[in-house]
């Protein structure tokens, strides 16, 4: 006959496996539920976001040596304006005065190294002008702020 080894399960590895296989089961109902969800017609693009008061889809503004792009977007009061840095050296991005003054109040001034990211949203409309601090004659942009 053969001797059956007992382990000993700790209590953290039980709750582990519990909570695994009840993200299983979750998942395996929402696959379900949306499949037995009756279709409709889509919507134009971002008309169901703004009916139910969510903003816009965000919009990406690449920058690295020596350039924001695009250098001019338009958003909506809310909507996300997320900077990635695509070059091969560290950047800024900060908001200025109409008169180029660094001001650094509506996008929080931080380095950015290649490949990191910064989002930003902004509460009111209007016109905010920004800048790259390391190289500011060589890398402006502008973001319109509608309603």
């Amino acid at each position: 006959m053969r001797a059956i080894a007992r382990t000993r399960i700790g209590a953290p590895a039980v709750a582990g496996a519990l909570a695994l296989a009840g993200a299983a089961v979750a998942a395996a109902v929402l696959s379900v539920q949306a499949a037995a969800a009756p279709s409709r017609q889509a919507a134009p693009a971002g008309a169901e976001a703004v009916a139910r008061g969510v903003a816009s889809a965000p919009v990406t503004v690449s920058f690295g040596e020596f350039f924001y792009k695009p250098a001019v977007i338009t958003v909506k009061v809310g909507q996300q304006v997320i900077f990635k840095n695509v070059g091969k050296i560290a950047h800024t991005v900060a908001n200025t005065s109409a008169k180029g003054e660094i001001l650094s109040t509506l996008i929080k001034l931080r380095n950015l190294d290649p490949r990191q990211t910064q989002a930003v949203s902004f509460a009111k409309p209007g016109t905010v002008t920004y800048l790259c601090t390391f190289h500011p004659t060589l890398m402006k942009g502008r973001i319109v702020v509608t309603r």
